[in-house]
């Protein structure tokens, strides 16, 4: 996982968090709902495009209490499975002007 990475939900997408349960993500496009735990909820919530993976794994470790290492390996794997899934936009890198 690069920590310059900044994915984003795709736009044809819309989620709903559902109590402490988890929440939803509807792709209208393809008329499809996908159901997430707590965690998922959390991940996809931060998939704006203005956080980059590392500091997704970083808010992930602090609100569930494991390890920084642990909650990227996790948001890697979640994200490669929303990719795959057609559920994230193109991704984008910081552009650094010099």
């Amino acid at each position: 996982m690069t920590d310059k990475a900044y994915p984003r939900r795709h736009p044809d997408t819309a989620y709903r968090e559902i109590g402490e349960e988890g929440g939803l993500v509807v792709m209208t496009q393809r008329s499809e709902v996908k159901v997430l735990n707590p965690v998922g909820v959390k991940i996809y919530a931060l998939l704006d495009g203005e956080h980059s993976s590392a500091a997704i794994a970083e808010a992930i470790a602090e609100e569930f209490d494991v390890s920084t290492d642990e909650a990227a390996a996790d948001v890697e794997a979640f994200v490669s499975q929303l990719r795959e899934n057609g559920m994230l936009a193109e991704p984008t890198e910081e552009v650094s002007v010099e």
